[in-house]
């Protein structure tokens, strides 16, 4: 994997127009490579295009995995080979030397902060993972869950977590447990049996939203307080949904997948069928809504894109010139887990 220096990191952050000349989209449907980005502008993904405000490298990472932002400090996990050198790190959303608040970790995944505690899963590329969490400040590792697997997705409405789990040895399929924040007793709360795994996980409200791959995979709905348990949005099929982003009426998935290309879909919030949002995408990844602005990864590309969910207008590519972008959080800013930096972009 090519590796930046943190100082000479540059990221091109492109303005999005609604011209003609900007090309559809990366990939095709047919299994086929995808076409060189801009047809014949030389490989600049949005044809003419002006080049607007350059984003920054804010700190070190190492294969983060994932990102969240409270206040004025952004969280980060760092996958790293996912065995056993993985860590938790913040830094401030101005930039400075991170902190690591916890090492020495097989592969820490996805990351929360709720209270005075950081929560964030462990998903080693070999064996088992869970749960665990430590103090915003940090300190002592306390370990809330072990010895499972799909421990992927991870959320928090600031009274509780959530995560998922995979079924594993109890014949497949999704959970999602909870434990209080502060607590030390998980109990699950939701779960569906079949050859489905957990991706992701997104929180609105009361409801939890599980994206799913597999050869039953869907989108999964299910509620906080278990009334309704998790069930799918649309028909099951073979297909690899990578992560979910939650709307005021809808809400959206990535399919990351050869065949079917990479596209993004809509679904009403409880049930309906899919609605295609983009298509022909070269493995979109991880999704982040702002307002009518939704921004997703192409870690393949080294790209960062936005959709204007307002329009039929195909998506455009917001950044480029990344090293495998994969997590991504808008706050005050756009900011992307690159291979080796946290990259602040300033956003639309």
């Amino acid at each position: 994997m090519r590796l930046l220096s943190l100082f000479a990191l540059t990221v091109v952050v492109f303005a999005c127009t609604n011209e003609e000349d900007h090309p559809p989209y990366l990939g095709d449907s047919d299994s086929s490579p995808p076409p060189s980005p801009g047809g014949g502008n030389g490989g600049n993904p949005i044809g003419d295009a002006s080049v607007g405000d350059a984003g920054a490298a804010l700190a070190s990472a190492s294969n983060p995995e994932g990102i969240f932002v409270a206040g004025a400090s952004l969280y980060y996990t760092n996958y790293a080979t996912g065995a056993g050198d993985g860590s938790v790190s913040v830094v401030s959303t101005s930039g400075g030397t991170p902190t690591d608040l916890a090492t020495g970790l097989s592969g820490p995944r996805a990351v929360v902060v709720a209270g005075a505690n950081v929560y964030f899963t462990l998903a080693p590329t070999a064996g088992t993972g869970g749960l665990s969490t430590v103090a915003t400040t940090g300190g002592t590792v306390t370990s809330i869950q072990s010895n499972v697997t799909g421990a992927y997705g991870l959320a928090t409405d600031g009274a509780n977590v959530y995560w998922t789990l995979n079924a594993g040895n109890n014949g497949g399929g999704a959970y999602v447990e909870q434990i209080a924040v502060g607590g030390t007793t998980a109990k699950q709360i939701l779960d569906f049996g079949g050859d489905v795994s957990p991706t992701s996980l997104a929180l609105s409200g009361q409801d939890l939203y599980v994206p799913t791959d597999g050869t039953q995979a869907a989108v999964f709905w299910g509620t906080t307080n278990g009334a309704t348990n998790l069930t799918p949005l649309d028909t099951q099929q073979s297909i690899t949904y990578a992560d979910v982003a939650v709307g005021a009426a809808v809400v959206y998935a990535t399919i990351d997948d050869v065949a079917p290309a990479g596209q993004i879909v809509s679904f009403p919030l409880h049930g309906g069928v899919a609605t295609t949002v983009a298509t022909g995408l070269d493995h979109p990844q991880r999704l982040a809504l702002d307002g009518a602005n939704l921004y997703f990864t192409d870690p393949d590309e080294g790209e960062v894109w936005v959709k204007d969910t307002t329009t039929s207008d195909a998506p455009v590519v917001f950044a480029s010139g990344l090293n495998a972008p994969l997590p991504i959080a808008v706050a005050d800013a756009v900011y992307v887990g690159d291979a080796d930096a946290i990259v602040k972009i300033p956003k639309l």
